[in-house]
């Protein structure tokens, strides 16, 4: 077991392992960037800016 990484195997496939690592680091940072957008958009979400639907109330139909 210690000796696995220095068999033929380990050297024909380390590009696939590195690329699955680094494809995993790369969808959990744009998950996570895109969690602190979302929670940056709520905290700092002004309500001014918003676009309300204006709605008349009580006149018939």
């Amino acid at each position: 077991m210690r000796d696995d990484f220095l068999s033929g195997d380990w050297a024909a496939n380390r590009h696939h392992l590195s690329a699955g690592i680094d494809k995993l680091a790369g969808n959990v940072a744009r998950i996570v960037g895109d969690t602190f957008d979302a929670l940056t958009r709520q905290q700092f979400d002004a309500p001014w800016r918003r676009h309300w639907r204006h709605v008349k109330i009580g006149t018939p139909r």
